[in-house]
Formats: C-alpha cells, sequence, structure tokens
C-alpha cells in the first residue's frame, strides 16, 4: 500500500513533522495555509499528518512547539561546548592564519608554517620599523612575485578578489591590514568575535572587541610584543579620535564601470606650500582599485562631478515630462477602474480553478481505491494517472500566471500613485543648495562611471511606464 502511495504523492511525504521543518511559526503556515492553498497533500507518516483530510493537524501547534524547543536546546548545548573550547584557548577556526598551520598531532592547536611564517615577520618589520603604507608593502611583495596568502592557502572564493585583469594573483592593501591587525601571529588564540542572533537566523552580529575571548601562549609567535606595539601606535595614529566624519550623498549608488564593483567614497584635502588648504572634497573610487591599484583600470571621480551631472539630468527629464495634473489624475482614473475589473475578474477565474483542483484529488483517490479494488488495470492506472497529473500541474501554472497578473496590476497601481509624489521631490532638489542623501536615493536607482569619465545615471522616475538611462560625458 505504501509503495503506491510513494508513487503518488512521493514529493509531499516526509518521515515525520521534523523533517518538513522545526520552527513552528513557518511549518505552521505552510501546513495550515500555504499547502492548502495551492491544493498540495502533504504526510506526514510517524505523526500521522494528512492534509487533505486534517488527520493529526488537532495536536500540530503542540508537536511544532516540541520540535522548535529541541532545536533551541540543541543550538544551547553546542554554543556551550564552543565557548568551553574558546575558554581553553583551543583555535576554532577552519583555516589557519597566514604563517601557520593546522596541528596534525594535537587538535585545535596551531604551529609555525616554516615555509611562509618569515614573510609575516618581513610584513611587520616593513610597516612597524621602515615606516612602509600597506599599498607599498602590497607592491614590494607582488614586486618580488611572493604568492599571496589566499593562493597559497587555496581559498576558492578570496582568489576571485585578488585576481587582477591580466589575470595575475596579487597581494591587495586590505589583506596587508588584516595581517597587522592579527593577534594570533603574538601567540593568541582569539575567539567568540561574532555570535549567532538566533538558532533560526544564520547570520550572526560582530561583537565589541571587550567581549572577545583571548587566550595569551597558546602557540608560539612569529612576531614580539616589541613589534606588535609599534604597529598598533602606528595605525593608532591614522585613527584619532577628533578625525571628522564624512557624510557621503552618494555612497551605495556609484558602481565602476569598469569592473562592475560597487565605489568607496574617499575625503580628500589638498594644501598648498604654505599649509593652507586650496581644495577639500569627497571623491568616488571602486572597490576592487582601492584594494590594489593594479586590479581595476579605472580612475577617481570627484563626487561634485557626479552632483553636477545628476542636477542636470533631473532637469533634463522633468523638461521633457509634458503630462498636466489633470492628464495624470485621469490616466490614474483610469488605470485604476481596468486594474480592478480586471482583478476581479482573475479572482474568480482562481476560485474556478481551486474547484477544478479539489475535484483532481478526489479523483486521485477514487483511482488509487478502485487500484486497490483490482478494478483497474495497473496500465491503465498508469495512464489515468500521468493524464490526471499533467491537467494538475496546469491548473497550477495557470493559477500562479492569474495570481501574478494582480499583483503586477496592483504594483502598477502603486508605482503610478508614487510618481507624482517623485516628481515633486526632483524639482525639490534642484532647489536645494546641498541635496540631502535621502532625496538622492528617492530619484537615483544607480550612477556608474568609466575610466574615461562618462558618467550614466540611471533615475527611478521619467513617465508612468518607463525608466531613462542617461549617459554624460565629462571629460
Amino acid at each position: 500500500m505504501m509503495v503506491i502511495l510513494e508513487e503518488i504523492l512521493i514529493d509531499q511525504i516526509t518521515k515525520d513533522l521534523s523533517r518538513f521543518g522545526r520552527d513552528h511559526i513557518d511549518t505552521g503556515y505552510y501546513l495550515e495555509r500555504y499547502l492548502p492553498a495551492k491544493a498540495i497533500r502533504y504526510i506526514a507518516i510517524g505523526d500521522g499528518v494528512d492534509t487533505i483530510n486534517a488527520t493529526g493537524l488537532q495536536f500540530l501547534s503542540f508537536k511544532l512547539s516540541y520540535n522548535d524547543y529541541y532545536i533551541q536546546d540543541i543550538s544551547k548545548k553546542i554554543k556551550s561546548v564552543k565557548k568551553r573550547k574558546m575558554e581553553d584557548g583551543e583555535y576554532q577556526a577552519g583555516i589557519a592564519p597566514y604563517g601557520y598551520k593546522k596541528d596534525e598531532d594535537v587538535k585545535n592547536h596551531l604551529v609555525i608554517d616554516e615555509n611562509v611564517y618569515r614573510i609575516v615577520q618581513e610584513i611587520f618589520d616593513m610597516y612597524g620599523n621602515k615606516g612602509m603604507s600597506t599599498i607599498k608593502i602590497a607592491d614590494e611583495l607582488n614586486r618580488r612575485r611572493i604568492v599571496p596568502p589566499a593562493v597559497y592557502m587555496d581559498m576558492p572564493c578570496a582568489k576571485r578578489k585578488c585576481k587582477n585583469p591580466s589575470g595575475e594573483y596579487v597581494w591587495l592593501r586590505t589583506t596587508i591590514g588584516n595581517m597587522l591587525k592579527n593577534q594570533t601571529y603574538l601567540g593568541y588564540v582569539v575567539s567568540g568575535k561574532r555570535e549567532q542572533i538566533s538558532p533560526k537566523i544564520k547570520k550572526g552580529v560582530q561583537k565589541k572587541k571587550e567581549d572577545f575571548i583571548v587566550i595569551k601562549d597558546m602557540h608560539e609567535p612569529i612576531i614580539d610584543k616589541e613589534l606588535w606595539d609599534k604597529v598598533q601606535n602606528r595605525f593608532k595614529s591614522f585613527n584619532t579620535n577628533n578625525k571628522k566624519k564624512y557624510d557621503y550623498l552618494l555612497k551605495g549608488i556609484v558602481y565602476c564601470g569598469e569592473c562592475g564593483n560597487q565605489a568607496t567614497f574617499m575625503h580628500y584635502i589638498s594644501k598648498n606650500k604654505s599649509g593652507n588648504v586650496s581644495w577639500e572634497g569627497n571623491y568616488a573610487v571602486c572597490k576592487k582599485r582601492n584594494d590594489y591599484v593594479g586590479l581595476c583600470d579605472n580612475k577617481n571621480l570627484g563626487e561634485h562631478i557626479i552632483l553636477r551631472e545628476l542636477k542636470k539630468v533631473i532637469q533634463s527629464e522633468l523638461e521633457k515630462i509634458e503630462i498636466t495634473s489633470k492628464e495624470i489624475k485621469e490616466l490614474y482614473k483610469r488605470t485604476k477602474v481596468k486594474s480592478n475589473t480586471k482583478e476581479k475578474k482573475n479572482k474568480v477565474i482562481i476560485e474556478n480553478k481551486n474547484k477544478e483542483l479539489k475535484e483532481i484529488e478526489n479523483k486521485f483517490s477514487e483511482l488509487y481505491k478502485r487500484k486497490l479494488r483490482s478494478e483497474i488495470s495497473l496500465e491503465d492506472f498508469n495512464k489515468i494517472y500521468e493524464e490526471m497529473k499533467d491537467k494538475r500541474k496546469t491548473i497550477n501554472q495557470e493559477i500562479k500566471e492569474l495570481e501574478e497578473e494582480i499583483t503586477n496590476v496592483q504594483t502598477k497601481n502603486f508605482e503610478d500613485k508614487e510618481y507624482k509624489k517623485i516628481r515633486k521631490m526632483a524639482k525639490k532638489f534642484l532647489e536645494m543648495d546641498e541635496p540631502d542623501r535621502e532625496t538622492i536615493k528617492a530619484l537615483v536607482k544607480k550612477i556608474t562611471f568609466d575610466k574615461d569619465k562618462n558618467i550614466t545615471i540611471e533615475l527611478t522616475f521619467s513617465n508612468p511606464y518607463e525608466k531613462v538611462i542617461y549617459k554624460k560625458d565629462v571629460a
């Protein structure tokens, strides 16, 4: 009996509820709302749950709550074991930092990698004693063609980040910077930097430095405390508490036109020989190029140039739009009447389609009973079953398309209503002496710039039915 049942409903059967899901809120939603709405039958064999006739659903909340408690209890125990290991100074990360390797004899212990540890010592010496910047250190290591950590340790994800346009792997300034701040090289094991928000959410949050678990003298150090202090004091000299914080208006919406990476913004102050400030402002630079110059051919571009071109583009777009307020209102009115009629019609069709699905499910049950009573041959059973399955698939696809059509109409209505509001914001932006970040984010979808200083601006508005991309050459 079970073999035939699995043949019909294999994609809706699990051993028990815990195999379907342990989170009581999400699992309850799918079992009580989503699956019935989609006419999908679900069976949990061990727990006696069958959504077609509500068998076993009366105790559903208790079963799901127990499964939920189980994962939280397991998570708590695992965290407790991990914390004890951290407090014992065991190295928990999957890969040893550059300069070390995992001890083959003692689990969770680091030993010096004789092949590359001198490179680490040299990096600390160049920064702490010779005063070289992280960029200059990267240049020196690349000049000597020393294999970067990502390649040496065979880290596929990191490899992609340190490849230049010529296909060569290079050292990055961020790699150097991270190494110079890594206390592992002092012989310390630093753990507990991140904490999981919940057993149900994989994403973790960064903890404060004072909450890190730091255990000293757990393995042989590569550099001494005196050199470490020199390096950290130099870092602090560039990060004083009174350092000015700059507000970058275009952060997050500007991209490199050469490699596609997001741009980062920097603040620059130029002084003349007398020490007076001759120019001060922000500029955009490709994040990849900022890591190491050889990774991208793009050049820096001043924020003031991008803002100047943005104002021109918005002014030009507003001048192009000739729809009056009265015409806009009439447009909204006609669209709303038409969409409401279409929405009602689609909902009626969906209701009828769901009735058809219910009839098919009943026919499935009847077909199965006839097979058990030997009233129908296996050949006829398979033929009828495949026809009914295809019909069910077709109806489900039709329902999905109708539901998407309803959603698209509702979204279009929302966009039409928002359009007039955005036009007002655009006019307000042109009148501002100093535009604010929120207004820019509402008006601009994306800005890109290339090495020839061509700027491409994509706005969030033009007229209610299209988006316009402007390209301005400011070279």
